[in-house]
């Protein structure tokens, strides 16, 4: 009986748990609906706009103590620069190396994309230039079709024009090309293409091709500038070349701009860089390169570069060393001084402090008696560069005849010295201030 009466009580309990369950859930039920009804009366004052994500995205408040990424823009240098030149270079764009140095090549490929993708073509990476550069839809380079120049009314209608005289009319209206319009493709128009490849941070090989003429013919395309006082080290005062010879010693606190070294920076195809360590000017060593390559293609395969930039206590350590071998041969200092001037420059009195000279060599011949002397001879000027000591001139440069010695100046300077057949020190005298 005890028994049936625990049962009993059990049951009621289990019934009023389950009737207090239910209850519960009705009050909940009724909380959650009206909590509903106030969110839904909520939002149809201040309706929330929500974003229109791709599918599966994660959606994240950025954080306001994040900062932005820089732009990038010419001076700008490091790692991030790399990488906006590689993928230039991925796509066509930039032609020259990825050194992390945003200098006229990577702005004049920035522009480039710029124009293609319907950017404001600033020539600066930011953050609508980069969220495009790396996104699936950055296009590759295509050469924008060439429009004809506008013509001058003293100009042929430009119908009328070869494509040579257009390129000439549009080289002589940026300063570039001062020569005739005849459409003839001779040195001087080479000349000209090259300056403007070179403003314009382009492979300066003398040929107006896509990317060149993608860049003539755009409003990228600068007009040609005589350099500023002061903006590179061998230009001087009065933008002639730097004279530096025994009665010119380079000027005190000279510091070379931009040297590169030159066994990982040429092609190995091109050019044997003969020392590890031998370091030039980037900007003489790109036209020491078009040069060269222009040889190839003229069936001149084998050159080598022997010497490039000294620094002062280099000269120094060459001249002392000189100096001492001559002494053990018995001679005074006084003479063996004298003797070593003949053969080794001065600290201080050698071009090859600048950066911009080379001694350029065939490997197991005499220079002088190869078709590479010959060649050069004939061709350098037309890339900027000089024979620095020719034969003719040996009682004003003080130096004796070394066919492989070669000076970069530019070809505004190399033409005009090649046609009036001036050496650098009369070329200085005649135009120098």
């Amino acid at each position: 009986m005890a028994e049936k009466k625990k049962a009993s009580l059990g049951l009621k309990l289990a019934y009023a748990a389950l009737f207090l369950l239910i209850l519960a859930a009705a009050v909940l039920g009724i909380h959650v609906s009206n909590l509903n009804a106030q969110v839904q009366y909520v939002n149809s004052l201040t309706p929330t706009p929500v974003p229109d994500y791709p599918p599966n995205m994660m959606q994240v408040t950025p954080d306001p103590s994040v900062t932005r990424a820089p732009i990038l823009k010419t001076g700008s240098r490091g790692d991030a620069v790399k990488q906006l030149q590689l993928r230039l270079k991925e796509l066509g764009y930039l032609p020259g190396a990825a050194d992390g140095q945003f200098g006229p090549a990577t702005e004049t490929a920035v522009i480039l994309f710029q124009q293609q993708h319907g950017l404001t073509p600033d020539g600066k990476a930011g953050p609508a230039t980069t969220e495009l550069l790396y996104s699936s839809a950055a296009k590759p380079f295509t050469p924008t079709p060439t429009p004809a120049p506008t013509p001058t009314p003293s100009a042929a209608p430009t119908d009328a024009l070869s494509d040579t005289e257009r390129l000439q009319l549009r080289l002589k209206e940026l300063g570039y090309y001062t020569g005739a319009v005849d459409g003839s493709y001779g040195p001087a128009t080479k000349a000209a293409v090259r300056s403007f490849q070179q403003a314009h941070g382009l492979a300066a090989d003398g040929i107006a091709g896509s990317k060149t003429n993608a860049v003539l013919y755009s409003s990228a395309a600068k007009p040609f500038t005589t350099p500023a006082p002061g903006s590179e080290p061998w230009v001087r005062a009065d933008g002639l070349p730097l004279l530096v010879n025994a009665a010119n010693h380079l000027p005190s606190g000279y510091q070379t701009a931009d040297l590169v070294m030159m066994r990982t920076y040429c092609d190995s195809s091109i050019v044997t860089i003969k020392g590890s360590e031998i370091q030039g000017e980037r900007v003489a060593v790109d036209a020491l390169m078009a040069m060269l390559r222009a040889a190839h293609q003229d069936g001149l395969t084998i050159w080598q570069v022997s010497a490039g930039h000294r620094s002062v206590a280099y000269q120094q350590q060459l001249f002392d060393d000189q100096v001492y071998a001559y002494r053990q041969d018995g001679m005074t200092r006084t003479q063996a001084e004298a003797k070593t001037r003949q053969t080794v420059a001065d600290p201080g009195a050698s071009e090859h402090h600048t950066g911009l000279a080379f001694d350029i060599t065939v490997p197991g011949q005499q220079f002088s008696n190869t078709k590479q002397s010959q060649w050069l001879a004939q061709h350098c000027w037309e890339y900027g560069f000089i024979i620095r000591y020719p034969i003719d001139k040996v009682n004003i440069t003080g130096i004796s005849y070394e066919p492989w010695h070669i000076r970069y100046v530019g070809v505004e300077h190399s033409i005009r010295m090649r046609d009036e057949g001036l050496c650098l020190e009369e070329y200085i005298e005649k135009y120098g201030n």
